[in-house]
């Protein structure tokens, strides 16, 4: 009788262990997904693929309204963990993106188009981090943009290019 209890007692642990790794699993595949496409199309590393990936994602978590961010974030499962592997912003590049927005600020389009730069010279930096020149940036975002639309649509694809271009 004993063995029997504990033989049920293994089994239901191992049914509720696996109840709740189901969407894991999924929103680990798809991070994979994402991290092999840039791989195999930019022949870069998984390191370099993950974490230029999660620069470009944390640019748009930054400069998408909430509810936009949240859209993409449901419709790309894992992005957020692409996000925590990106390398921190260096000092120099802050420091670059804080002179130039509050040299620019007050005029309209140029304030705008430092902005831009602003954005853009993050993410350049994180991509010298991981031994990836500027240009590779511009490689990443239509590999990306054509896996959001294949996984979240038109609406997900658009919300992130709207931050990207």
């Amino acid at each position: 009788m004993k063995k029997k209890i504990s033989v049920l007692g293994l089994l239901l642990s191992f049914l509720f262990i696996f109840q709740f790794s189901g969407p894991v699993y999924a929103e680990s595949s798809g991070i994979m997904e994402l991290v092999g496409l840039l791989s195999n199309q930019l022949k870069v590393t998984d390191d370099q693929a993950t974490g230029g990936a999660g620069a470009l994602f944390k640019m748009a978590k930054d400069n998408l309204p909430e509810t936009d961010y949240s859209k993409v974030a449901e419709a790309l499962p894992g992005i957020g963990s692409l996000i925590q592997s990106a390398p921190k912003i260096s000092e120099s590049a802050a420091g670059f993106s804080e002179k130039l927005g509050g040299a620019a600020e007050g005029m309209g389009a140029l304030s705008k188009a430092a902005e831009n730069v602003n954005k853009l010279a993050a993410v350049s930096d994180q991509f010298s981090q991981l031994g990836l020149d500027k240009g590779m940036v511009s490689q990443f975002i239509p590999v990306i943009l054509n896996y959001a639309n294949s996984k979240g649509g038109e609406t997900i694809m658009n919300l992130l290019k709207s931050v990207w271009q």
